[in-house]
């Protein structure tokens, strides 16, 4: 008999290097935990050579008995039919041996006397019945041998298998859980795609996978992929020197932005080193808004005209350390839309442009407007209005399929307060908690709506607000 003692990380293992060693026939012995993984040790040719307590006292101490349990139980099992079997023989060589001889006398006694006593005759009968006993119980005590020698094999050769089905099973699981996060965050198909690539990654690496106590985890990972996966500016636009040019549809919020942003500046450097450009001369009054920020802030403002074009502003303004260009918002079938844009592809200054991406949009409308802008080499991406989306998955999923460097922000209408510098992290926590909150609105007004209006004698407007807010 041979007797080994495998180590390994885990039990899956350690049993797999068992039957590579010594295959089906292996019988263990032992399986234990020790520091740095597992211990077990298997026997190949198992013989009556060591001892073990009796199994029904192992199987009521532990419980539920494990498969090195079980192949303790059918060692023993095949110990005592191979002990009843060389009892068999012992007994069956002893009336073969008995049967040998009593031919010698038989044929001694016809000598001596011709007819044989009717003692022999009987006695001869009965030694052929038992020869047949014995012979039977041999027979019987093989089948049952082989039979439970059958057994062990089966189950040492279905024990991996089923460590498989169970890793599967948790797998399938924890993939159902993770999806129903990725349908309620509103990700795109690609990103879904990248992520369930991760996903598989994460799980094979994982030894021992539980569905419930893996998902928390598995989660965390996965939203470190996607703030790894989003490319961010780290230094703001006023930080810098240069022409910035906001290009997007109509309602993106441009404008908006670039009042935010040159008060940012003003705050931050004064109003001597700026100027504001606007190149939306086919709209009526379009400009108005801009002339306003400039009013108030007590920087120039100048529109790009038939008489003023944009490389002749641009080159009175060129002793302003930074010039802001917010452009018209048009439909990219739109003549003018074309005009615009091949007016700031060609200057000769070098104008950075940023494209303004509303976070209430549709995916399919984001990646549109992209495709439409990209002629003019976008620099980056600002996410405007995101206070007033209901998920950010869209705009996280597009960061992540165009790998546009996201630069700022803004989530109000509070000027310069509401524009932030794009942090990847603050971002998607600001997604999940934006879930959580849309959740917890749906839950009250399904089941709880006395707590939404808990009293009528509460100010109309104040129910106005709430309603607003929970539509």
């Amino acid at each position: 008999m041979e007797v080994k003692r495998f180590f390994s990380t885990t039990m899956q293992d350690a049993l797999r290097i068992v039957r590579e060693e010594f295959g089906a026939d292996a019988v263990i012995l032992s399986n234990a935990k020790v520091e740095g993984g597992v211990e077990i040790v298997a026997a190949l040719d198992y013989e009556e050579s060591w001892e073990q307590e009796p199994v029904e006292t192992e199987i009521a101490s532990r419980g539920e008995p494990s498969p090195s349990q079980l192949a303790r139980m059918h060692a023993e099992k095949h110990l005592q039919l191979q002990r009843e079997m060389e009892q068999a023989k012992r007994k069956i060589e002893a009336v073969r041996s008995k049967k040998y001889k009593e031919p010698n006398l038989s044929t001694q006694n016809t000598i001596n006397n011709e007819k044989p006593s009717l003692n022999s005759s009987v006695n001869g009968s009965q030694t052929g019945q038992d020869l047949d006993l014995k012979g039977s119980l041999e027979n019987d005590s093989l089948s049952a041998m082989r039979a439970e020698i059958l057994e062990i094999k089966d189950l040492l050769a279905k024990q991996p298998n089923r460590n498989i089905d169970h890793h599967t099973q948790q797998k399938s699981l924890l993939e159902q859980k993770i999806e129903k996060m990725f349908d309620s965050l509103c990700l795109s198909k690609s990103v879904r795609q990248t992520l369930s690539k991760e996903l598989n990654l994460w799980v094979n690496r994982s030894d021992n996978l539980s569905a419930d106590s893996e998902f928390d985890s598995c989660w965390k990972h996965l939203g470190q992929f996607i703030e790894k996966s989003i490319r961010v500016e780290h230094s703001e636009i006023i930080d810098r020197q240069g022409v910035f040019a906001l290009v997007g549809p109509t309602g993106s919020g441009k404008t908006m932005t670039i009042g935010k942003m040159a008060a940012r500046y003003v705050m931050e450097y004064g109003a001597e080193n700026i100027a504001l450009v606007t190149t939306d001369r086919y709209r009526i009054a379009a400009h108005e808004q801009l002339k306003v920020f400039g009013r108030i802030l007590n920087v120039p403002v100048h529109t790009v005209d038939e008489s003023h074009s944009l490389d002749m502003i641009l080159d009175k303004l060129n002793q302003k350390k930074i010039v802001l260009v917010d452009t018209a918002g048009l439909m990219h079938s739109d003549s003018c839309w074309t005009e615009q844009l091949q007016e700031i592809k060609l200057s000769k200054h070098k104008i950075a442009c940023y494209l303004t991406v509303s976070a209430v949009g549709q995916y399919q409308v984001m990646s549109s407007i992209y495709h439409n802008y990209k002629m003019v080499d976008l620099s980056g991406v600002i996410v405007t209005k995101v206070d007033e989306a209901v998920s950010l998955g869209e705009a996280l999923s597009f960061l992540m399929d165009t790998g546009l460097k996201a630069s700022y922000f803004t989530d109000g209408q509070r000027v310069p307060e509401d524009i932030h510098l794009f942090d990847a992290h603050s971002m998607f926590e600001r997604a999940q908690t934006l879930l959580n909150t849309s959740e917890r609105w749906v839950t009250i007004r399904a089941n709880e709506p006395s707590q939404v209006f808990a009293s009528s004698n509460e100010p109309k407007q104040i129910k106005e607000s709430i309603l607003f807010h929970s539509a």
